[in-house]
């Protein structure tokens, strides 16, 4: 088996060189000067400036970004591969449509109509019923509620829900959760840090997420004992904010965003809950969540079993509005049209909140620049290449993959065209101080000579990166390329690492490792020429 596996390795690598000789090496090499640190500095202080305000799907922002993106395009000589446009006169509409470089689609945006209701309810007997009212916005938040909701249901204590093999840990048991609440703490247990990576410990909230939705739950409920009310911030605000940030506002509304084209609206319910709140629900049974935090820094503590007499009644209603959104589209035709390679990074991120902007410099900042510099960089080649490129720009990421989905939904080729995806998302952080400086790449293992070709562009044109390559059958992760594995589409990605400035307003260009940015944009440049310039 390894032998055969080498010589294909061999048959891969050997068609991909001639490639790479008829272009030139110097030619390539000539190229990468222009992928440098001013460059990404020079076009992500513009994207993640406070003028963009935080790029918030469907704002203001959010549009400033994508002109600025199509402009870039333009400036580069890409091709516009969006919508048709018509040109217009006084007479009315004449000639032939020429495109833009909007993909422009809609969704459907659904809010809270008015506040939702939630009380915390104790019984312990028919005529000793406890009712406590909580006010929205203070001691609790509801999420992405996408219809009305009114339910009375009990409660699950999970502590931080960890559930992990290898640690043999299983905070959920075999519990029956159909029709119940969990509640979770925030965050993750002290113990963890030298047991599990940092994205490791910063998806235990999607993680328990997804086990509460396959175990039938009404929803989830996280608190953070530090925090007295609900989703706050738990800092003083900037010294010197700029205007856009100092405009009053007095909470993030709930949201949610989806394609009219979903199926029917989610039911499971995601919810914030202050420290009060959480006292009441753990009222009268001895349980310190201090003692159990401070236990939990040391090793795994058991969580308690909350008393059946408690149960939370939840009234919510909503409201919906059609909004419009844009994908921004460039097309860099080869010599087979038919052969299609997608570079692709979303560009929207959080928008604006509490006198806050959500900059989002890595997130996704980094990868809006590393796409667009790589399209500048196989302009600057002179060369056509043998198969077609098409540099996309994604919105609304952040609210559930929409653009990239609606993008692959809505192919104008058959979908066996497209021979790969290349994604890019959080591209300028090292995964942890503590840990090496190297990068993670995680890609479809149909592509048995990735690897090799990968490790050779490195050494051939000097990019010092050390890469630990994850190839897979199902790519895991919560980006956009999700959309295309979906379809069928193979892949390839950095895998991020997620500090502690994710999806908070620290992340800004300051906190940025430009080292690792400008040696991914590199190699991703590369290995994007090589492999549309060679049989695979």
């Amino acid at each position: 088996m390894k032998k055969q596996l080498v010589i294909l390795i061999y048959v891969v690598t050997a068609a991909i060189l001639p490639a790479i000789s008829q272009t030139g090496s110097d030619n390539i090499l000539r190229t990468l000067e222009g992928i440098n640190e001013d460059v990404l500095k020079a076009q992500l202080g513009i994207l993640a400036s406070d003028w963009m305000e935080g790029r918030g799907t469907a704002t203001k922002g959010d549009y400033m970004a994508s002109d600025y993106i199509a402009g870039q395009l333009r400036l580069y000589g890409i091709a516009p591969g969006g919508d048709p446009s018509w040109e217009r006169t006084g007479t009315g509409t004449t000639g032939s449509p020429d495109r833009t470089y909007f993909q422009n689609f809609t969704l459907i945006k659904t809010t809270q109509s008015e506040n939702p209701l939630l009380k915390i309810i104790v019984s312990s007997g028919k005529d000793h019923i406890r009712s406590t009212s909580f006010e929205s916005g203070t001691d609790f938040r509801v999420s992405y509620t996408e219809q009305s909701v009114e339910t009375e249901a009990p409660v699950v204590f999970v502590g931080y829900g960890i559930r992990n093999e290898k640690l043999r840990i299983d905070d959920w048991g075999d519990n029956d959760l159909r029709g119940k609440f969990i509640l979770r703490i925030a965050g993750s247990p002290g113990f963890l840090e030298d047991k599990m990576s940092n994205t490791g410990q910063v998806n235990l909230s999607r993680d328990a997420e997804r086990i509460a939705r396959q175990s039938g739950a009404a929803g989830i409920i996280e608190f953070d004992p530090s925090v007295t009310v609900s989703g706050s911030i738990n800092r003083n605000p900037l010294a010197d904010m700029a205007p856009a940030e100092g405009r009053p506002s007095y909470g993030r509304p709930a949201a949610d965003y989806s394609l009219p084209s979903a199926k029917k609206p989610d039911s499971f319910l995601r919810m914030v809950i202050s420290a009060r709140a959480a006292d009441e629900l753990f009222s009268g049974t001895g349980f310190s969540v201090e003692d159990f935090i401070l236990k939990s820094k040391k090793s795994h503590v058991k969580a308690p079993e909350l008393p059946a007499d408690r149960k939370i009644y939840l009234r919510t209603s909503v409201k919906t509005e059609i909004v419009r959104v844009r994908n921004v589209i460039g097309i860099i035709e080869g010599k087979d049209p038919s052969q299609i390679i997608v570079a692709g990074a979303h560009y929207d991120h959080m928008g604006m909140w509490n006198g806050y902007i959500w900059n989002g410099a890595d997130d996704n900042g980094s990868g809006t620049v590393g796409i667009m510099t790589i399209a500048k960089a196989i302009m600057e080649t002179g060369i056509k290449p043998e198969k077609t490129i098409v540099i996309a720009l994604w919105a609304a990421e952040e609210e559930g993959l929409l653009g990239s989905k609606h993008f692959v939904s809505n192919l104008p080729w058959p979908v066996k065209n497209v021979r790969l995806n290349l994604n890019f998302d959080m591209i300028s952080r090292y995964v942890s101080e503590k840990e090496p400086a190297k990068a993670y790449m995680v890609y479809s293992d149909a592509f048995t000579g990735f690897k090799a070709m990968t490790e050779r562009n490195l050494k051939t044109y000097g990019i010092d990166l050390d890469i630990e390559f994850q190839p897979s059958s199902n790519p895991p992760g919560g980006s956009d390329h999700r959309s295309f594995v979906d379809a069928g589409i193979p892949i390839m990605r950095f895998k991020p690492g997620h500090r502690e400035e994710y999806h908070t307003p620290d992340d800004e260009v300051e906190t940025l490792d430009w080292d690792i940015m400008e040696k991914i944009v590199k190699i991703g440049f590369v290995n994007l020429w090589e492999l549309a310039n060679s049989e695979w």
